[in-house]
């Protein structure tokens, strides 16, 4: 029952509110401002502007109103609408003694300046408090729009009013500013403040005057007073947050930040005030955020990007610290803190190309500079970046202090093949002889430089410090295997097996003595029983095999690694050995399926693709293993296995530009003289002898005495027509290394010496000795052709039983049999030629012609609208067409076609001639 009479209550009021609505009809603009007056009175400032908006809607024309309306405004601070209100009360004729007071406050914090320099200050039925304010206001606009004169002429004016209005005083020490006289300012200022320490605009000066008397901590306190009191005042809180930040004074700085991030957390400028606060918090994450808010802003700041860094690296988002710090290195000066954080950052991300160019920039270097420097010079040396590793080694020398440092000097110098890195690493152990990684890399430089009294020395000294240690023992032993000493070695191997708890190093190296004099018996028990205990140890299983291999066992040795792997199958050590003992079998295949399998996994050791690229290479696999090497220098670009195999298959796909533009870019990064050879080698066969001469003159003077030396000689002299000189050389290389390329110079020279029997015998003596160069064989038939054709034939089929995919031998068969008038079987042959290579002009051209000897002429044209492109330059294969078109009775065809081509050979234009006289197409 209360349900539904509640229910009633509410509809019977809904009734009574509408009949009210009905009844009353529409308010006039004098009752809406009574009403916005009577909502004034009860403090609700929204509901009076609705209703004033009403009243101006109602009479836009109601000076009354726009006044109203204006007025609320400006209690409310919305500026912008008060002023485009009370202009419109001044414009429909409202008095402007009462306009124009609240419209210089509206202009003032619009910032208007132009239009408050326009006010009647004079106006009539202002008061001298009135006209004060309005002139003070006058005067500082015209100062911003710099017009000084007349702000000059308004002060003597202003100062005759009779007020002591604060403005006055104001507008008298705005004289002095004027003046630049800021210091008598700043004192004026001061004792208006003193009169008046709230009024809004004193302070604002007084501050401002701090300022340019270069007195930041006034300023700021004048500033915190100010915000006190005008809080709603954002732009001057911001002010002086900035201010405060730039003191230094965080702390203080932070809620004024924090407010006014309360109203826009977006705001590029506060956020890059919060990331500077943050970071002298030391809370680099939140640091970070509003440094990225502030950029994505559009905040483009040396410092914000400098403290994004620095933030980003101190949270370890290396990536963000290079991105940031990257961004202004140009702009960082030499020896700038941020250039070791951005190479410290790149060093993390791998980046090792980057690395080198950024640490040049750094020769103000300490002690604290060189674990940076070793790591930076160990990533540009692994790699390949062995030239820039250099400059950075260099400059370690002179900050490496500590056994550490200097240890770590000492390796990369020796890796640079710089044996200072020897004395180094003595003054390592001097400073530090318990430093185990000094003593170790110590003792191989010494065995590698054959230094074998200074290793024993080593040895002995580090047995009396270290008495457990089984290291120098096995040191001792490594160096009295390099001077044969065998019992002496196995003594102290036997020592180092006492003192290591069973370790497999020693009872390895045991071993091999045994291996080392022959015993091979006691050395493949005594490994049965090293594989007992460490039945996946690498070094053990592969030297299994090689004691099967000497012993005609091999196959037990192979199987013992096969059977290993399949109960260890995640084992990627045990995996890589297999793919090498296999790469030895030459089980190119297996190699293949056993790597690929792993293909996907990350971090992949050197010997998965150096292995795998062999395979491939060897498995005749070109096309993969070009995918392959390609892979491997996308990560490894100064590798030089990746390189060496990505240039053998360049030179079998005759690629010789491209093979220099690589050992140019390696040789860039590091010396080396093989690479130094091979880039002789592409550059001569690319036919740039100016450069190859140059890479040539590179090569070490021993180096030049080698046969393949004189293979580029014979190459240089060749091309100067030195055929005599060039022939000797020639010879020369040939002879150490009967390679069909080493031929081929031959076989050419002596052509151009007109001596072409002496080419015949010297590639059938070749063909003798080396039955399956198919390269030289196919040279041989193509000579035999102008003699012996039966002969040629036979050649040509010889070299098809060794490669029967050889379209050449199959397209130059299918000619011979043609012009034998053997059709059928020329077109077996030609048939494959085309198969094999679709895309040839002859191959095509040749079964083309078949198809014209059996007067097939469709066919055969079908044929040359492949093969005749505006890009064929053959003029044989195009009088080919020609003449088709001729026999296919298509004379209007032919004849345009042959207007097209402007022959050059005067053998084709000798047969244009006689196709024109025979088929009358002139």
């Amino acid at each position: 029952m209360k349900r539904f009479i509640g229910s009633k209550i509410r509809f019977v009021s809904a009734i009574l509110v509408l009949g009210m609505v009905v009844g009353c009809g529409k308010q006039s603009s004098d009752e809406y401002i009574q009403e916005a007056k009577q909502y004034l009175e009860d403090d609700n400032a929204a509901a009076a502007i609705v209703a004033l908006k009403n009243a101006v809607k109602t009479a836009p024309k109601s000076a009354q109103a726009r006044f109203e309306l204006g007025r609320v405004y400006i209690t409310q601070k919305q500026y912008e609408s008060a002023e485009k209100e009370l202009n419109r009360a001044l414009e429909y004729g409202f008095e402007p003694a009462k306009v124009l007071p609240m419209l210089t406050q509206a202009y003032q914090n619009t910032g208007a300046y132009s239009a408050m320099s326009k006010v009647e200050h004079e106006q009539a039925g202002l008061t001298s408090v009135e006209k004060a304010k309005i002139g003070y206001f006058k005067v500082v606009s015209l100062t911003r729009l710099d017009k000084i004169t007349e702000a000059k002429l308004l002060i003597e004016e202003l100062h005759s009013l009779d007020t002591r209005s604060v403005f006055k005083g104001l507008t008298d020490a705005y004289s002095l500013v004027l003046d630049s006289d800021f210091e008598s300012a700043l004192v004026a200022v001061s004792a208006l403040r003193d009169t008046s320490p709230q009024n809004a605009e004193v302070l604002k000066l007084l501050a401002q005057l701090h300022l340019a008397s270069n007195q930041l901590k006034e300023a700021t306190n004048v500033f915190k007073d100010y915000v006190q009191f005008y809080p709603e005042d954002t732009q001057t809180t911001f002010v002086l947050a900035k201010l405060l930040v730039d003191l230094g004074e965080m702390n203080v700085a932070e809620p004024y930040v924090d407010s006014l991030l309360n109203i826009n957390k977006q705001h590029g400028l506060l956020n890059q005030l919060k990331a500077a606060i943050n970071t002298s918090k030391e809370n680099y994450g939140d640091a970070l955020k509003h440094a990225e808010i502030a950029i994505s802003q559009g905040v483009d700041d040396f410092s914000l990007r400098l403290v994004a860094g620095y933030a980003a690296y101190q949270v370890q988002d290396f990536t963000g610290a290079n991105r940031h710090l990257s961004y202004i290195a140009g702009s960082l000066p030499n020896n700038h803190p941020g250039l070791k954080l951005l190479a410290a950052s790149q060093l993390q991300l791998g980046l090792t190309t980057d690395v080198g160019g950024v640490l040049s920039r750094l020769d103000q270097l300490t002690e604290q500079d060189a674990p940076l420097f070793s790591k930076a010079s160990y990533e540009l040396i692994k790699g390949g970046y062995e030239k820039d590793a250099a400059v950075l080694i260099n400059k370690s020398g002179s900050i490496s202090r500590t056994a550490e440092d200097l240890t770590r000097l000492g390796l990369l110098q020796l890796s640079l093949n710089n044996l200072d890195g020897i004395v180094n690493l003595e003054q390592a152990v001097a400073k530090a002889p318990e430093l185990d990684s000094a003593q170790l890399t110590l003792a191989k430089a010494y065995i590698v430089t054959a230094q074998y009294d200074k290793a024993l020395d080593l040895a002995s000294t580090w047995k009396q410090t270290e008495i457990d240690d089984a290291r120098p023992y096995l040191l001792a032993g490594d160096v009295y295997i390099k001077l044969e000493d065998f019992e002496a070695a196995k003594t102290e191997y036997t020592k180092a097996k006492e003192l290591s708890n069973g370790a497999v190093i020693p009872k390895l190296a045991l071993i091999n003595i045994d291996l080392l004099q022959g015993n091979l018996e006691v050395a493949k028990d005594s490994l049965d029983d090293v594989l007992q205990e460490y039945p996946t140890d690498v070094t053990a299983l592969a030297t299994f095999y090689l004691i099967s291999k000497r012993l005609g066992e091999q196959v037990v040795g192979l199987e013992k690694i096969e059977s290993t792997f399949d109960e260890n199958q995640t084992n990627i050590a045990i995996r890589l050995l297999l793919a090498k003992v296999w790469l030895v079998e030459q089980r190119y295949s297996k190699v293949i399926t056993l790597l690929n399998a792993i293909k996907d996994q990350e971090n992949l050791p050197k010997e998965y693709w150096a292995r795998l690229g062999r395979s491939l290479i060897r498995d005749n696999q070109r096309q993969a293993a070009t995918k392959h090497y390609d892979e491997w220098l996308s990560f490894a670009p100064n590798d030089k296995d990746a390189v060496i195999g990505k240039l053998f298959l360049l030179d079998s796909q005759i690629k010789f530009a491209e093979g220099a533009r690589l050992t140019q870019s390696f040789l860039a990064n590091r010396d080396d003289v093989q690479m130094q050879i091979l880039d002789t080698h592409f550059l001569i066969m690319k036919g740039d002898f100016e450069k190859a001469q140059t890479s040539y003159d590179k090569l070490p003077a021993e180096v030049l005495e080698e046969p393949m030396s004189k293979g580029f000689l014979a190459r240089f002299q060749l091309n100067k027509k030195e055929f005599s000189a060039a022939l000797d050389n020639a010879e020369v290389a040939y002879l150490a290394t009967r390679n069909s390329r080493n031929l081929l110079l031959l076989v050419r020279i002596h052509d151009l010496m007109g001596q072409a029997e002496k080419s015949l015998l010297f590639l059938e003596k070749h063909l003798e000795a080396k039955p399956n160069d198919l390269v030289a064989r196919m040279l041989y038939a193509e000579r035999q052709i102008g003699g012996d054709i039966g002969a040629a034939m036979a050649t040509y089929k010889k070299a098809l039983e060794q490669n029967p995919n050889n379209y050449i031998a199959n397209n130059n068969l299918a000619y011979l049999y043609l012009q034998q008038g053997e059709v059928d079987i020329a077109k077996q042959f030609a048939e494959k030629a085309a198969e094999l290579n679709p895309d040839d002009a002859d191959t095509l051209d040749t079964l083309a012609q078949i198809y014209v000897a059996e007067k097939n002429y469709e066919e055969a044209l079908a044929i040359y609208s492949r093969v005749v492109t505006n890009d064929l330059e053959n003029e044989e294969i195009y009088l080919n067409y020609i003449e088709t078109l001729l026999f296919s009775g298509d004379d209007f065809l032919a004849k345009r076609k042959l207007a097209q081509r402007e022959m050059k050979q005067q053998e084709s234009l000798d047969r244009v001639q006689a196709l024109t006289v025979e088929y009358g197409i002139e």
